[in-house]
């Protein structure tokens, strides 16, 4: 009987063991695809966008359309997710410039943050500039869609249809420099003082640089 006793004892600490770790291998969020643009004609669902942001441009190699409109043009990622297709569409299409200006703002106040006093209020006053921002001459280079159901586990496995554009915009590297500097100068006008103004463009210049530099500087989607 201790034999036995001992023997389920360990049976149910390896079945304890086993569920901790499904329960921490399992996502807590799971997508599976319904629908994705082309299936009707019988295309293979487009990899591109999911590949591009591991890999950068590089994963392009593999769609030459894309890539030969791309070129050596700086490129920006947006995605749009509605349960309606149309407005998921023009969410992808329209969120670029907010995006752009959401990530050059948290660039904005990590790199004048020695230049900023009052870093709360000036935080405030970027933030607010993002839904002002404009940004132009982007050409749309490629655009996919899926049509997928989401599966919340933290909800009781809540079960969500949803489709899901992607983008990819290309700009001219002078262009979207140009429109850097001058969001950044607005920027600075706003919340740094006039004694600080030299080293807070001497800052700015340096940011400018490492965006226009790095391909994957700024947030992608």
């Amino acid at each position: 009987m201790k034999k036995n006793g001992v023997m389920v004892a360990i049976l149910v600490c390896i079945a304890m063991v086993l569920t901790v770790v499904g329960c921490a291998t399992k996502p807590l969020i799971e997508y599976q695809v319904i629908d994705w643009d082309g299936a009707a004609s019988g295309k293979k669902q487009s990899e591109w966008p999911s590949e591009i942001k591991n890999l950068g441009i590089s994963a392009l190699d593999d769609y030459p359309g894309i890539k030969e409109i791309v070129g050596n043009k700086k490129w920006f990622l947006t995605e749009g997710k509605n349960k309606n297709e149309k407005l998921a569409r023009e969410e992808a299409r329209n969120t670029l410039a907010f995006q752009i200006a959401q990530e050059l703002n948290t660039n904005a106040i990590s790199t004048f943050n020695e230049v900023i006093d009052e870093i709360e209020q000036a935080q405030e006053t970027i933030n607010a500039s993002a839904s002002k921002a404009r940004f132009t001459g982007f050409e749309r280079a490629a655009e996919t869609w899926v049509y997928r159901l989401e599966i919340d586990h933290t909800a009781n496995d809540k079960t969500t249809k949803e489709y899901v554009y992607y983008d990819l915009f290309v700009v001219d590297p002078d262009v979207f420099e140009q429109q850097v500097n001058k969001y950044l100068s607005d920027i600075i006008g706003q919340v740094v003082k006039s004694e600080n103004l030299q080293r807070a463009n001497e800052l700015r210049d340096g940011l400018v640089h490492e965006l226009m530099s790095d391909d994957t500087a700024l947030y992608r989607y």
